[in-house]
């Protein structure tokens, strides 16, 4: 009988959320990231280009506009983040009516220079810098954070990179 309870108790803690990064100085987090690598989901499916910008709200998390190029079509997407139950950073993200994800800042630079954001389930990961661009022996490094915290790094597809700008928040149509 030990032999079930011990498989059960490791899976539970194989599968546990990952260990997110200690500290974080939100206002120093917030401002534009382009985003390096993603593992492919049906929201980014045909982006390029893409770019997270953050800016503090009142609530004491973070709204974000997500943007991206579609071919010619400029695609934003904009979320509110708020802090989740237990140790920061961890935040829930609320895009649309329904659709929340969690955001979990599992690594950060400690120059702010880049991070790795992903999800409990580890089913969604992405790597985003302050520049359009990495060190190769940084990203390395970076990946190797992310296999460290059971993340399949194979799935992820670096973020194609043409130039081409968003101006975030400030082409909102709708209301903050």
């Amino acid at each position: 009988m030990r032999t079930p309870a011990f498989a059960l108790l490791l899976s539970a803690l194989l599968a546990a959320a990952p260990a997110s990064a200690v500290e974080l100085d939100l206002p120093r987090y917030m401002g534009a990231w382009h985003e390096i690598a993603h593992i492919p989901n049906f929201a980014q499916k045909g982006c390029t280009d893409t770019i997270v910008h953050y800016r503090l709200n009142d609530r004491g998390g973070f709204d974000l506009a997500n943007t991206c190029w579609k071919g010619d079509a400029y695609k934003p997407y904009y979320g509110k983040a708020t802090p989740a139950a237990g140790p920061e950073p961890l935040f829930k993200v609320k895009f649309f009516l329904f659709f929340r994800a969690d955001y979990w800042i599992i690594a950060l630079d400690p120059d702010y220079q880049w991070a790795l954001v992903g999800t409990p389930k580890r089913d969604q990961l992405w790597v985003i810098s302050r520049e359009p661009a990495l060190d190769p022996s940084v990203y390395d490094r970076i990946l190797s954070r992310a296999r460290a915290k059971g993340f399949d790094t194979d799935k992820l597809v670096l973020t194609t990179i043409t130039g081409r700008k968003s101006s975030g928040f400030d082409d909102r149509r709708a209301g903050a």
